[in-house]
C-alpha cells in the first residue's frame, strides 16, 4: 500500500511540473508577441563607449504614469517588451554616473526601437537631460514588411463614411477591393499584393476580429476610439497567422490621468446637396448622419482609467441602379408560311444569337415536328433545359397527338416565346 501511495505521489508530482512547465512556455511565447504592443531595447555606455553594466532602467508612460523597469546586463544591454504604443520617458541610473533621462521617446504598434543611452561620469543626485541620441529607424532584426498609420493621419486626412481601415490605402502595397465593404457579406475593402479582400486579418487589440463565417471585419470601433494601427503587407509574423492577404493590427485609446472627451458631428442632406444625376426620380430622399463622443479618464490615478466612445450613423436615401436589359438580344428568328401548320408568316425578335440560330436551323428543315418541338430537343446545354422540355411544349406523348389537340399557329407562337424567356445558353 506504501509503495502504491508514494508511486502516486510521484506520477501527480511529474504531471503538476509538467504543467507549470507548459503554463511557463506558453507565458514566454505571450510575452514577446506585439500584436497590440511595442518593444524597447538598447544599450547604455560612458562617454569614452565603453558598456555600463547593472544601470538601473526605468521606462515611464508620460500620459498615464505606468512605469516598467530593467537592468543592462554586462554587456551593457537592455530590453523591455510589450509596452503599449505611447510616448515614454527613459531615466537610467548607475553608481559613479549622472542620472540620464531621455523626455520623449515615441512607441508604435508592433515596432522594436533601439534607443541607446550615454551616460556622463559624476554623482548620481545630478540630472542630464539627453537629447542628442537618434532612436534607430531601420529594425534589423525584423522582417516585417509594414507601416503605421498614427493619430496624426487618422485625425487630419479626409475620410469618407468614417472608415478607417481605408486609411490603409496609404500605403502603395494595398488597393480597394472590388467587394462591397458593407451589406449582409462584406469584406474588409481592403486588397494586398493581389489578394482579395477576405483574405485579410483585422485585429483589435490584439483579438481577432474576424467575421470566420465571411472571413470579413466585424462591426469596429468608432474612428475616434482608435489611437493607431498597423498595416503589415508581407513576412508577418507566425503570432498573426490564418491570413494569405494582409494584417490590419489596430489599438484602441486608453483613458488617462486627465479627462477629457470631445463630441462630432456630420451631416448630409438633400437641401445643400446636388441631385444624383443618375436619379430614376425627380426629388430622390437623400440624408446621412454620423455624430458621437468620446469620454476618458481615470478611475483612480496611475492605476485604473477608462475610456468610452460612441458613433451612430443614420441613412435615408433611395437606392436604384440602370441596367441595360436588352444588351445582347439582337437576333431575330422568322417562322415561314407551312401550309396546314402556320398560315401567316410571324417574326420573333429580342432574341440572343444562340436562341435564334437554334430555331432557324429547325425551321430550316421544312419537319413540321421540329418547329412543334423545337424546345425539347436544345443543341447546347442551357440551366432550365429540362424544366423547358416538361413545360415549354404543352403537347402530350407525341408531336402526333399535340397536333390534334392544339392549332398549330398557337403552339409555334407559344414555343418560341418560351424559347425566349427560359432558354440562357452558356
Amino acid at each position: 500500500m506504501s509503495w502504491y501511495l508514494s508511486r502516486c505521489c510521484k506520477t501527480s508530482l511529474s504531471s503538476l511540473v509538467a504543467c507549470l512547465v507548459v503554463l511557463g512556455c506558453v507565458s514566454a511565447a505571450m510575452s514577446q508577441a506585439q500584436s497590440n504592443a511595442a518593444d524597447l531595447q538598447g544599450t547604455v555606455r560612458d562617454q569614452n563607449g565603453a558598456v555600463v553594466a547593472n544601470a538601473a532602467i526605468a521606462v515611464r508612460n508620460a500620459a498615464t504614469n505606468v512605469s516598467r523597469e530593467a537592468t543592462t546586463n554586462d554587456a551593457g544591454y537592455y530590453k523591455i517588451v510589450n509596452l503599449p504604443p505611447g510616448e515614454y520617458v527613459i531615466t537610467v541610473k548607475a553608481n559613479n554616473y549622472k542620472t540620464a533621462v531621455v523626455p520623449a521617446v515615441k512607441l508604435t504598434i508592433g515596432q522594436t526601437v533601439n534607443q541607446d543611452v550615454p551616460l556622463e561620469i559624476g554623482d548620481l543626485t545630478a540630472t542630464v537631460q539627453v537629447t542628442s541620441t537618434v532612436q534607430s529607424l531601420v529594425e534589423t532584426t525584423n522582417t516585417t514588411i509594414s507601416s503605421v498609420v498614427d493619430q496624426q493621419r487618422i485625425d487630419n486626412l479626409p475620410i469618407n463614411e468614417r472608415n478607417y481601415l481605408s486609411f490603409a490605402l496609404t500605403t502603395s502595397t494595398v488597393s480597394r477591393d472590388n467587394g462591397r465593404p458593407i451589406g449582409p457579406a462584406p469584406t474588409t475593402g481592403l486588397n494586398f499584393g493581389g489578394q482579395r479582400g477576405r483574405s485579410n486579418l483585422v485585429q483589435v487589440d490584439g483579438a481577432d476580429n474576424t467575421d470566420n463565417s465571411v472571413n470579413a471585419s466585424r462591426s469596429t470601433v468608432s474612428q475616434e476610439a482608435v489611437q493607431e494601427f498597423q498595416v503589415v503587407s508581407n513576412s508577418f509574423a507566425a503570432e498573426f497567422g490564418r491570413s494569405s492577404g494582409g494584417v490590419v493590427n489596430v489599438v484602441t485609446k486608453s483613458g488617462t490621468n486627465d479627462l477629457h472627451g470631445n463630441v462630432f458631428g456630420f451631416l448630409r442632406h438633400k437641401s445643400f446637396q446636388a441631385r444624383n444625376a443618375f436619379a430614376p426620380i425627380e426629388d430622390p430622399p437623400f440624408t446621412r448622419a454620423q455624430y458621437g463622443g468620446t469620454l476618458g479618464g481615470a478611475f483612480k490615478k496611475d492605476w485604473t482609467y477608462f475610456f468610452f466612445a460612441f458613433e451612430q450613423r443614420q441613412r435615408h436615401e433611395s437606392g436604384f441602379f440602370t441596367s441595360n436589359v436588352s444588351q445582347g438580344l439582337t437576333s431575330s428568328a422568322t417562322i415561314p408560311v407551312i401550309p396546314g401548320i402556320n398560315p401567316v408568316a410571324r417574326t420573333f425578335t429580342g432574341l440572343t444569337p444562340a436562341q435564334a440560330t437554334f430555331v432557324n436551323t429547325l425551321v430550316g428543315t421544312g419537319v413540321a415536328a421540329n418547329i412543334c418541338g423545337a424546345t425539347s430537343a436544345s443543341p447546347c446545354r442551357c440551366r432550365r433545359a429540362r424544366r423547358v422540355s416538361i413545360n415549354v411544349v404543352t403537347c402530350r406523348s407525341s408531336v402526333r397527338s399535340f397536333l390534334r389537340s392544339c392549332r398549330a399557329a398557337a403552339c409555334v407562337e407559344t414555343s418560341i416565346r418560351r424559347i425566349r424567356r427560359t432558354w440562357r445558353c452558356r
